[in-house]
């Protein structure tokens, strides 16, 4: 009787431990859904005899030939995980500055992208994801009224990385990339064939960053998964720079952001910016984690610090709505 007892207090006791574990690194609570002007759409496309999901948000009274706004989750995710590690904030912008923005779904959750070692269905079956964008900007196109030249993609870890790959097998399709918490693979882990083409590109990446090393190295799911290595943050948007035509001496650096004036907690922004050339920025989150800056969601601690006080969908779409400016010069 006095073991059995010994061995429920026992398991109690790892009961209540586990439970303060999961509390503290993996609970996250969600965000309230903002006061929005319409509601989340959800429908399907076939496309290579598959059966692909998508939502998107259409705000009240768009006129015809706005933006269109791609946002894409990360490896395992959904897009409810989208919309609630972005604290729903893309749909707020959507409302302010009138685009839409599209959620597609990846195949098993997850996006084949240009690293070698990934070995996850999309990659192991090649899905065509590149192909998925292409015709969702051609059925908003015709069926919504957006302007297909005005596309742009803003993506998260494995979904940043499917953002790459069209910046660099395709670049003619999107107006701009946004890849957060995601750097190049090194030349022995890309997949993809470059065509040498610029492209307004945007980096978004912490420096303590559990999963994707800032400074460059192997991407792991906390030591499972190998997906092969990658450049670092900035060698990544020096590659884009570079194919722009800048100068090696041509970026500017700034602060973005600082928490009441603590070095550790601040955004950093190098950019490459001139007339008639691509806009390439790096925006390095300094003691940031895996994830995306904005204050209406903490990500799980597993996944490193959140920079609450720094809105990276606000200057994700500042990027782009610059692009679009350009664009929309004679």
């Amino acid at each position: 009787m006095k073991t059995t007892k010994i061995a429920l207090s026992v398991l109690l006791l790892i009961t209540v431990l586990l439970g303060g574990l999961y509390a503290y690194f993996l609970y996250a609570p969600k965000p309230a859904v903002p006061a929005l002007s319409a509601t989340l759409q959800h429908e399907r496309i076939e496309l290579g005899g598959l059966q692909r999901d998508y939502a998107f948000y259409i705000p009240a009274k768009l006129p015809a030939n706005v933006p269109l706004l791609f946002v894409l989750h990360g490896s395992l995710q959904t897009i409810a995980d989208m919309r609630t590690f972005t604290g729903y904030e893309f749909e707020r912008l959507a409302d302010q500055h009138g685009f839409i923005v599209v959620y597609p779904q990846g195949f098993e959750n997850n996006w084949n992208d240009c690293r070698r070692t990934a070995d996850y269905p999309a990659r192991t079956q090649n899905i065509d994801d590149k192909g998925l964008i292409a015709a969702l900007i051609q059925r908003f196109a015709s069926q919504h009224g957006a302007n297909p030249h005005h596309a742009f993609l803003a993506g998260y870890s494995n979904g940043g990385h499917l953002g790459l790959r069209i910046a660099l097998e395709q670049p003619q399709l999107l107006a701009g990339v946004a890849a957060i918490a995601a750097n190049l693979p090194t030349d022995d882990n890309l997949a993809c064939t470059p065509s040498g083409q610029a492209v307004p590109v945007l980096f978004m990446n912490g420096t303590r960053d559990p999963i994707n090393p800032y400074n460059g190295g192997i991407v792991t799911l906390f030591g499972f998964g190998n997906r092969g290595t990658v450049l670092s943050a900035y060698a990544s948007a020096q590659y884009f720079a570079k194919l722009a035509g800048y100068p090696q001496d041509a970026v500017h650096s700034s602060s973005a952001w600082a928490h009441q004036g603590n070095r550790a907690q601040r955004v950093k922004l190098d950019q490459w910016q001139a007339e008639g050339r691509a806009e390439v920025a790096l925006y390095s989150l300094i003691g940031g984690g895996h994830l995306i800056p904005q204050a209406a969601f903490r990500a799980p601690r597993l996944l490193g610090p959140t920079l609450s006080g720094f809105d990276g969908p606000q200057a994700i779409w500042d990027f782009f709505a610059r692009q679009r400016s350009t664009l929309a010069q004679p």
